[in-house]
């Protein structure tokens, strides 16, 4: 908010990605059945990852989008959230995260990683200087 001068709106936190990702379901990806990595066809559906993409970034809404009309929530490229870096979120409906650190998390996998990194509960972290072809960001707005 700070660097854009944009108050309402941010990254989200990690608890707030996941939510938007999981779109009201409990499963391995945001359709509501899948149990594992070992159904890559549902992936396939909603997502680009290592085994799908042929080695690119692709432009969104190729894949799928959630029960919400989210697109790209599981691969495609890593987000990055407002959190910094902590090994385990803590319980709760809306758990906070490290409010200080050398690096931010990201969830989503990307095009460029493997199934298990491209489930709704996926969890990776960066230096926030870090450029790549597999990193992108998803902005959220507060509302009045």
């Amino acid at each position: 908010r700070a660097k854009t001068g944009i108050g309402s709106f941010d990254l989200p936190t990690e608890a707030q990605w996941e939510y938007l990702c999981r779109a009201g379901t409990a499963s391995y990806y945001s359709d509501g059945v899948s149990t594992s990595s070992s159904d890559t066809n549902i992936l396939n559906r909603l997502g680009w990852w290592s085994g799908n993409s042929g080695g690119v970034i692709h432009a969104v809404g190729g894949k799928e989008a959630n029960a919400w009309g989210l697109y790209d929530t599981h691969g495609n490229v890593w987000e990055w959230c407002l959190d910094w870096y902590t090994s385990s979120l803590a319980g709760g409906p809306d758990p906070a995260g490290a409010v200080s650190g050398s690096v931010r998390m990201k969830r989503s996998g990307s095009w460029y990683d493997p199934v298990s990194d491209c489930r709704s509960a996926s969890r990776g972290y960066g230096t926030p200087s870090a450029r790549s072809s597999h990193a992108g960001f998803r902005l959220v707005r507060t509302l009045p």
